[in-house]
């Protein structure tokens, strides 16, 4: 993103956020966009009178003694363009002068002591603008690589840009941390991940009042390597994490644990003397092909966002979590994850399966082979679909069918609809009318579509050959679609896919 050239001289503002004005207190709530060029010690009121465009008028003790003196100043610092006025804390500062100068715009400060020290002070920041955002820039530098975390460094920038709302953002708009308002700000730079590809952007919006866009963006550029170690060191803590995660859960499915097994998982918090309910999450039929790691992260992300800290573990083509609290029952957790399953966004369309709750881990075992079942029917029917083994009846031995040495023969069997430039959907109708017995209202709400539109697919897979209510035929047919919608993409003999829905 362009930004503008930075000019030579200061604003009120940047006096204010990083510069000899912020030892002293504002009173009021005045506009701090105008420039500083001038600074003028006051000793008598009448030199107020010859003052130039934007000069901060430093006033003296003598200068503003009573109300009506420091008044008579605001009123010509307003007349003659001044940028700010300056008075000793001891001087008479009521609530009407506070309030002229709110209505006239013009920031006035109260001083902390010694007048003239703060005006040699103001003078030689205004003379020298650079230096002041070289200050700046060297104590936001400090302070930064005093922070290890994410959070930590876009916190040091927001505390230390006051007027400036910043955040790391990912792809998508979603606000890592910092400031929601930053999103969409005037100045934003990529941070780099460990392959050196974005895969973040600081962002910062300014205010009228703000430091000058220049500046910000050279303080972005700052965090730009701390933030990226950072991500890169959290993203190794979780690759190890994962690791452990991954090879415990699969010693706990292979055997008996041993008592150090039993301890590594205690210190992970998984509990088994509970009952546990598994939840197994996999890719839906037909999703793209997505790096596992990258999918992993996003996966990982949503399901953590919509689920809090409960454990989710790579394993078997797809990630394993499971619930632990007695009252959670195998129907509430599918409902949980039915309505829950949707805010997880990330590259892969997925579905899920809920095993039935089984105790120690023998029941850990034998709830996460129903799960994987259950993931394998619901994958077939869409994204989002959520299926629970202990309803699903003979239909979950259809999951476990050898997919690789039964498709050649359910594509010849549905030839004639996979020719069709509708054939993907035509399939998943016929699997959908198979599955609730033969009902076109409930295969019209598992598929989203009106009935009408389920009978008249159906005439026209009849219409093609496929005799779906024969008793003979009814079995096979339904395998093949198992079979079919199990695959990447539905493929008739010889041609090419066909079109998905």
């Amino acid at each position: 993103m362009s930004t503008t050239r930075l000019p030579d001289v200061l604003t009120v503002a940047e006096l204010v956020h990083h510069g000899p004005l912020a030892r002293h207190t504002m009173l009021g709530a005045a506009a701090l966009d105008a420039q500083v060029r001038h600074v003028t010690l006051v000793t008598d009121l009448d030199q107020t009178r010859g003052c130039r465009p934007g000069t901060a008028l430093v006033l003296h003790t003598a200068a503003a003694q009573g109300g009506w003196a420091l008044e008579s100043a605001l009123r010509t610092a307003w007349e003659r363009g001044a940028a700010c006025v300056l008075a000793p804390r001891d001087a008479s500062i009521g609530r009407s002068t506070i309030d002229l100068a709110d209505r006239l715009n013009v920031p006035l400060f109260a001083l902390a002591d010694d007048p003239a020290r703060h005006a040699l002070d103001l003078a030689a920041a205004v003379a020298a603008p650079g230096a002041a955002r070289g200050r700046l820039a060297a104590r936001c530098a400090t302070a930064i690589s005093e922070q290890s975390s994410l959070s930590g460094i876009v916190g040091v920038i927001n505390a230390e840009l006051p007027g400036t709302a910043v955040a790391l953002v990912a792809e998508g708009g979603r606000v890592l941390t910092g400031r929601a308002s930053a999103v969409g700000g005037q100045v934003g730079v990529a941070v780099p991940g460990v392959d050196g590809k974005p895969w973040a952007r600081l962002v910062a919006r300014l205010s009228a009042e703000a430091t000058e866009q220049e500046t910000v963006t050279t303080v972005l550029r700052l965090a730009r390597a701390p933030l990226a170690a950072s991500a890169a060191k959290a993203l190794l803590a979780t690759a190890r994490r994962t690791a452990r995660e991954r090879l415990l859960l699969e010693t706990l499915t292979s055997g008996v644990p041993d008592a150090d097994t039993r301890r590594a998982a205690a210190e992970l918090g998984w509990c088994f003397d509970a009952l546990n309910t598994v939840v197994f999450l996999r890719p839906s039929a037909g999703a793209p092909s997505v790096d596992p790691d990258v999918a992993g992260a996003g996966v990982a992300a949503g399901w953590y966002e919509a689920f809090g800290q409960r454990p989710l573990i790579p394993y078997g083509g797809g990630w394993v979590g499971w619930w632990s609290e007695p009252e959670d029952t195998a129907s509430r957790v599918a409902a949980t994850v039915r309505a829950r399953l949707p805010k997880i966004r990330c590259a892969l369309p997925l579905s899920a399966g809920v095993g039935e709750p089984g105790r120690g881990a023998d029941g850990l075992r034998r709830s996460l082979h129903e799960a994987q079942l259950a993931a394998a029917v619901a994958a077939r029917s869409g994204a989002g679909n959520v299926e629970r083994y202990g309803v699903l009846g003979p239909r979950v031995v259809l999951a476990g069918l050898p997919n690789e040495e039964l498709a050649p023969a359910a594509r010849t069997a549905l030839a004639a609809l996979l020719t069709a430039a509708d054939g993907d959907t035509l399939v998943r109708t016929l699997c959908a009318v198979l599955d609730c017995g033969g009902s076109t209202g409930q295969a019209a709400a598992r598929l989203g579509v009106h009935r009408n539109t389920v009978s008249g697919r159906l005439e026209r897979i009849r219409a093609k050959g496929v005799a779906y209510d024969d008793p003979d035929l009814r079995f096979a047919l339904h395998v093949a679609c198992f079979v079919l919608l199990g695959e990447p993409t539905v493929v008739p003999p010889g041609g090419t896919p066909s079109g998905t829905t």
